[in-house]
């Protein structure tokens, strides 16, 4: 560990990336319902390649937050300039541990990872699957150095690259790279380079700082010839092509931009031995200029791009003393003429579509430089038609961006991801896991063969459950189904427990008479009020024993369905239909049974459903991943979508009805006390208002004069002006008045997708 951090030092990291490479990131405190996208890049190269990538999965998914980790120091000070306005976040990436890994997935709660080029570091691909995460890899592409290296390693690799749902490489050449290292030929496809679809960016040219803009003006060079990217030992080979320019045009000026800050001063020694006059971008000073022929050093960080916009000819370094090269497409983006040395290897497919059309020049070693610099440089219209051509075959081969993000909102769309328990967890509660598992199998079994025995009831029971522990909507689809009912003339009766009420006796409520939360529970409460105006002659029955409740609304009459709340696992009652709720934020938990996780009953449970309601869905998803995992288990359920809708805010005072855009522009404090408070939170945000504090509590949390007492203190403190919480929750507080300010709750109903479509199912069973 201390040599880590000495290497990470040494590197550029700051002392403040420790804690994120171990695991801890910036995550926002701000929480939505869409869950955010994870992007990982190493440095540089794949953070410029990357920007129109971002910029087009943006505009796909514009209310998914995009999380950006990066390897190296540069490339995260890069990131953090380009992806402004992009990302909501830049960290750095996390070693590849897995209890690091794990820890980001945890914090981020992605629903996607993203991973540039040829990152392949395994417990990012192996904690994305854990996770149920789809992963997928852009603008893959692997080296002619690193090819034979990943073909020896394809038992390590090929498990990896298995995890991956899609690969889409850059060429037919890399393609054929990935499928010998273990990648899959079904997932693998070439998809195109990224770097084609480099743009220039509006106004670049013009944002040279005020001493670099005023030096260039006043050596007015005549011809300005700008060596980018160069490595080591490439400046003493490029400094003969200057000197030959400079003999026949005495009025040039020669650019060196090095790789790296670390080489600044040994290009600078380098570039002194030339006989040429030497300034460096770092010391410039306003006044005279430098006699021409003359060399700028352009030792600093950011600017190479601007000063492409003026360059007459470009070298691109990398290429003459066997690197591999660098990224030709920016020049060229600008309609400059580029000159490679032999080695480009790094982009060796970019180099050859630009060279086989004659839209770059490819020299075979220092002294072929000397003399293709020189003609051109001399031949100003050679000079605009090899530019001209080369820029036009770079926006021929656009559109990789396009096509990955495409892709990558599709994977988006159809995840399912879960939440593993961590490995104390799963050591201490994985046994009671099983037994309870168990026991709900076998319960389960014990009512299909007779030894326990269902009670069948005259009138239909239509019921409404899920397979995890609170939280998945059901006391609002109680509600909508009721109303449904009401609007087709049939009249219900809801059966529910009435959770934490003090009163244990079986209760029968008509709507019109006031429902007291401590007799017969906060959600039935809820539903009287609601009921009240919307269908008035819903029955509510309050037990315990749902077929007691059952018989006792049959002997009253007038009601014609039995609507069994949170009734998938009370098997004592048949039922005419089973309607099973799944959230669709995390259908199944973490994929454990009580007590290690949320799953009362395991998902093979679902073949016993008639019918499945996915909640809290975002429109235009269409959750194909969900979809077939509940066909799996039940072939020929259908499948429903639903998602909770804000219709009203309503004062708290008097209970009249105020309109969504009551509290635009207010600072509010919000509470609630529910199954997902995420949810009602990420609701408040989109009502148009800033949010002060948040505070959840227990579901059922019924609140004390204490409790009201801290939250306006907090409040207070934080200069809300006014509370807000749901309707639920309202039947739980003591006495509005003291929480000391205006005070609202949030109406919300259930919006599904195909109505008609489940209703037709329910009145059909």
């Amino acid at each position: 560990m201390p040599y880590w951090i000495a290497r990470s030092r040494a590197k550029g990291h700051a002392w403040s990336s420790v804690p994120e490479a171990l695991g801890r990131v910036p995550a926002s405190k701000h929480i939505t319902t869409h869950p955010p996208i994870w992007f990982h890049a190493v440095s540089v190269g794949e953070i410029q390649s990357s920007v129109p990538l971002l910029r087009a999965l943006r505009h796909k998914l514009p209310h998914s937050p995009i999380y950006v980790s990066v390897g190296t120091a540069t490339g995260r000070r890069l990131a953090e300039t380009k992806l402004q306005g992009i990302a909501e976040a830049v960290f750095r990436a996390p070693i590849d541990l897995p209890v690091c890994v794990a820890r980001v997935f945890r914090k981020l709660g992605p629903r996607l990872l993203i991973v540039a080029e040829t990152e392949l570091w395994p417990n990012y691909f192996f904690e994305a699957r854990r996770f149920g995460i789809p992963a997928i890899i852009v603008n893959g592409r692997i080296s002619d150095r690193s090819a034979p290296r990943y073909r020896r390693l394809r038992l390590l690799f090929g498990p990896v690259l298995s995890t991956v749902s899609k690969i889409l490489v850059q060429s037919d050449t890399d393609r054929e790279r990935f499928l010998a290292t273990g990648a899959k030929a079904e997932l693998t496809r070439v998809g195109g380079n990224l770097k084609y679809d480099f743009d220039v960016p509006p106004g670049t040219g013009t944002g040279l700082p005020p001493d670099l803009a005023d030096f260039l003006e006043r050596c007015s060079p005549e011809f300005l010839f700008l060596a980018g990217s160069t490595r080591e030992g490439e400046e003493s080979l490029i400094l003969p092509s200057f000197l030959g320019i400079a003999e026949r045009m005495g009025n040039s000026l020669f650019v060196v931009a090095p790789r790296h800050p670390h080489r600044f001063d040994e290009a600078g020694q380098v570039l002194a031995s030339s006989g040429l006059s030497v300034a460096r971008r770092s010391r410039l000073e306003f006044g005279k200029p430098p006699k021409l022929p003359a060399i700028l050093l352009l030792d600093s960080l950011g600017e190479l791009a601007e000063v492409y916009s003026r360059a007459d000819l470009v070298f691109v370094g990398g290429s003459l003393n066997g690197w591999g090269g660098h990224n030709v497409l920016e020049p060229i983006a600008f309609g400059k003429p580029v000159i490679v040395g032999p080695f480009m290897q790094n982009f060796r497919q970019i180099t050859a579509d630009l060279r086989d059309e004659e839209g770059l020049i490819q020299v075979r070693g220092p002294d072929e430089l000397v003399t293709t610099a020189t003609e051109l440089a001399l031949s100003l219209e050679e000079r605009r038609a090899q530019g001209n051509r080369g820029r036009a075959i770079a926006r021929s081969k656009q559109g990789a961006s396009e096509r990955a993000a495409t892709e990558a909102a599709r994977l988006y769309r159809n995840a399912s991801p879960t939440h593993p328990p961590h490995m104390l967890s799963t050591a201490m509660l994985g046994i009671p896991a099983a037994l309870w598992r168990i026991v709900s199998i076998g319960r389960r079994w014990m009512y299909a063969r007779g030894f326990l025995r269902s009670r069948k009831l005259s009138l239909p029971v239509v019921s409404v459950g899920n397979l995890t522990t609170g939280g998945t909507g059901k006391t609002p689809t109680v509600a909508w189904l009721a109303e449904q009912l009401w609007r087709r003339g049939k009249v219900s009766a809801v059966l529910t427990r009435g959770y934490k009420r003090h009163d244990k006796q079986l209760r029968l409520c008509n709507v019109r008479d006031a429902a007291d939360p401590r007799i017969v529970g906060d959600e039935p409460a809820m539903m009287a009020a609601r009921f009240a105006g919307s269908a008035p002659k819903t029955r509510l029955v309050v037990g315990a024993d749902r077929c007691a409740a059952g018989r006792l609304a049959e002997r009253t009459g007038g009601t014609d369905f039995l609507v069994l709340d949170d009734g998938f696992q009370h098997l004592r009652l048949k039922r005419s239909l089973d309607i099973v709720l799944l959230d669709a934020t995390r259908p199944f938990g973490n994929g454990h049974t009580v007590p290690l996780g949320r799953l009362r009953e395991w998902p093979s449970a679902l073949k016993f459903a008639d019918a499945v309601l996915i909640t809290r869905c975002v429109r235009g998803f269409d959750y194909a991943t969900l979809r077939d995992t509940i066909r799996s288990w039940n072939p020929q359920v259908p499948v429903f979508q639903s998602r909770m809708v804000p219709t009203d805010i309503v004062d708290l005072s008097d209970d009249s009805s105020c309109g969504l855009n009551a509290l635009a522009g207010k600072r509010v404090a919000a509470f609630c006390g529910i199954g997902k408070p995420t949810s009602f939170f990420a609701s408040v945000r989109g009502l148009g208002c800033e949010v002060a504090m948040e505070r959840a509590y227990r579901d059922h949390h019924r609140y004390t004069e204490r409790d009201l007492g801290h939250l306006r203190s907090a409040a207070l403190n934080m200069h809300a002006e006014a509370f807000l919480t749901t309707a639920k929750d309202r039947m739980n507080l003591a006495d509005v008045a003291l929480l000391g300010l205006p005070a609202y709750s949030l109406q919300i109903e259930l919006e599904v997708e195909d109505a008609e479509g489940l209703m037709h199912c329910i009145l059909q069973a």
